[in-house]
């Protein structure tokens, strides 16, 4: 039960999370379990939401999990069983975002990260004096040093900042209908395919002073599900019915001038669902800001400390990346409305009409009639394709639809370029949002992708040369291309030991097995050559740098070690020539972000490994 009474209390967690969905929770797990930072987190809902959101979880957030929850990945692998693909050290899933919650919530409890339900930021003041944030919650008063605002599109932490959010008005309303049937084979969005589990998306057109809902009663719902699937007896088990608007917008900052408040995932972006954007951008964005608020909380820049302070950089690489992500979600949003047009069906004008002031001057009654009508007269054709076997139009509507479909110029779910080949580089090109792109972006090519041994086996070959779209680069800004690598001694951390590891798996090894003050560790991954320059030079690099040496399959010798024995490194092997293995050095960021690009050992020291730390991506 909730606090009555406001009371002012001290805290030793340094961060206030405002939200406890998938993006609040992750960032919770990320800061307390990963980056030793004690955290709070508040929800005002009672129970996590059971109503079905995103179904879809990509390939770089499943990345993110593999590195830093290896456990909670397995838990979704377990439940999916998807094959696996050599793009990754792991694949991306249809995963219902209700289900991946409530196991995100077990695993948050498991590593002690908790979170207080039925309470919720209503006031903060940001004090720059005090290097301190002022927070009034539904039950008490804190002070923390941080607070981010993952609650949501109505953010109140948004909305405290008066930050604005940038984007057209709402692109259309929808209701959700949430429910399950064994007999449907090919409906609607399949949340859970093999347990019958689907969302029934239905537009609407508001009416005044009614919510969007109050239309669809449950026997409704049921008469129209069963409509749809063709089928008048089918069993449906309503679960839920949710109204929302498809919007695409993102905030104008992401944090307040001081650096103390941040926004994160919906509070921060809102795009059309097609592509299954949202939830993964904010994953990606709480991995993001993770690192960056830990590393400034357990190395703050001083005079004896020339690192930069790394979270300005939050907001430019975040907000850049969603700003991608709408452009792309926009032109998937129009890519599905390719079917409904070639079968002549467009919500468009019926939409435009309802938010005209004329219409909107009429009584209810007369707007509800005018929709109704609307919708019958441009849906009547559909018939016909009840006829297709004798009428031609019928005929000509389903090929058309089948054309469509089958050249994936409708809506897929893969964007290999969106997902893993964005860059925080200034010199990066932006994403390609053309049809061409966007209807093969589902294939890609991995040049290095074959495992170091049979415990890691492809099921899926590389397409032909002909088919080639993404290709992973190694540049800076970029996430660095997976590769296996072979440790030289079993990783004693892992049940049972193991000694396979994908480079992106790098940063988050090494603080798992050297931790010095739990903060994250960037990475100097290097050749033998450039060890033993580094070895010889004066200089010693930052404490939360930790070097990496790439030997070859076939020198499993390590005479670095014996001449320059004090020099602390961990040792991995590799079975095939990249640009990973050819370049002298790269500096590897806490969130497998390539920062610089050594191509000279003579060029690397600690003296330039000090400078790329200071100047950023």
């Amino acid at each position: 039960m909730l606090l009555q009474h406001v009371r002012r209390q001290s805290t030793s967690s340094r961060v206030l999370i405002a939200g406890g969905g998938p993006v609040g929770l992750t960032l919770g797990i990320l800061l307390q379990h990963v980056y030793n930072v004690p955290v709070d987190i508040v929800e005002r809902q009672m129970q996590p939401t059971q109503h079905p959101q995103a179904h879809f979880m990509n390939l770089r957030t499943m990345e993110i999990l593999r590195t830093h929850m290896p456990v909670l990945h397995d838990r979704i692998l377990d439940a999916t069983a998807p094959p696996q693909q050599s793009l990754s050290s792991t694949q991306p899933v249809h995963f219902p975002q209700h289900k991946f919650e409530t196991l995100l919530n077990e695993y948050a409890a498991e590593c002690g990260v908790h979170v207080r339900r039925g309470d919720e930021l209503t006031d903060l003041r940001v004090s720059t004096a005090r290097h301190a944030v002022d927070v009034t919650l539904r039950s008490e008063k804190r002070q923390y040093e941080y607070v981010v605002g993952a609650d949501g599109a109505h953010s109140k932490v948004r909305s405290l900042l008066q930050i604005p959010m940038e984007g057209p008005p709402p692109l259309q309303s929808l209701v959700n209908v949430h429910f399950t049937s064994h007999e449907v084979l090919s409906l609607l969005i399949a949340h859970d395919l093999a347990n019958g589990e689907w969302v029934f998306q239905i537009p609407v057109f508001p009416l005044r002073d009614q919510p969007p809902q109050a239309n669809f009663p449950p026997d409704r719902c049921i008469d129209l599900i069963r409509a749809a699937a063709g089928a008048p007896s089918l069993d449906v088990a309503l679960h839920s019915v949710g109204a929302w608007k498809m919007t695409a917008q993102v905030a104008a900052q992401y944090a307040d001038p001081n650096q103390q408040v941040f926004v994160v995932g919906d509070a921060a972006h809102q795009f059309p669902p097609a592509g299954g954007f949202g939830m993964n951008t904010g994953i990606q964005d709480a991995h993001n800001l993770a690192w960056k608020l830990a590393h400034h909380i357990h190395n703050p820049p001083s005079p004896i400390n020339s690192s930069m302070s790394w979270l300005p950089t939050y907001g430019v690489e975040r907000k850049a990346i969603a700003s991608a992500m709408t452009r792309l979600s926009l032109r998937n949003f129009e890519r599905t409305l390719r079917v409904p047009t070639a079968l002549h069906v467009s919500a468009k004008t019926l939409d435009t009409v309802s938010h005209t002031r004329l219409f909107q001057w009429l009584p209810q009654a007369l707007q509800s009639s005018v929709v109704t009508t609307a919708l019958a007269a441009g849906t009547a054709h559909l018939a016909t394709l009840d006829s297709a076997a004798t009428s031609s139009m019928g005929r000509h509507l389903k090929r058309r639809v089948h054309e469509i479909v089958s050249s994936r110029q409708a809506l897929g779910m893969l964007f290999y370029n969106a997902d893993i080949g964005y860059s925080y580089s200034k010199n990066a090109s932006s994403l390609e949002t053309s049809d061409t792109a966007l209807n093969q972006a589902h294939r890609f090519h991995v040049p290095s992708s074959r495992p170091l041994d049979d415990s890691v086996a492809d099921s899926k070959a590389p397409p032909d040369a002909v088919d080639l779209v993404f290709t992973p680069q190694l540049q800076e800004g970029s996430r660095i291309p997976h590769q296996w690598l072979r440790k030289l001694r079993d990783d004693p951390t892992m049940h049972p030991p193991t000694n396979l590891w994908s480079t992106l798996d790098l940063p988050q090894r090494v603080l798992l097995t050297t931790p010095k003050n739990g903060g994250p560790n960037f990475v100097l991954v290097v050749q033998p050559a450039t060890y033993a320059h580094l070895a010889a030079t004066d200089g010693a690099l930052p404490s939360y740098v930790a070097i990496v040496v790439l030997h070859p399959n076939n020198n499993m010798a390590t005479p670095v070690d014996k001449n320059h024995p004090t020099l602390d490194h961990h040792a991995y092997v590799y079975t095939e020539a990249t640009a990973v293995t050819a370049a002298a050095a790269i500096l590897v960021r806490p969130d497998g972000h390539v920062a610089r690009i050594w191509s000279q050992a003579t060029d690397v020291s600690p003296a330039s490994v000090h400078t790329a730390m200071s100047s950023g991506v």
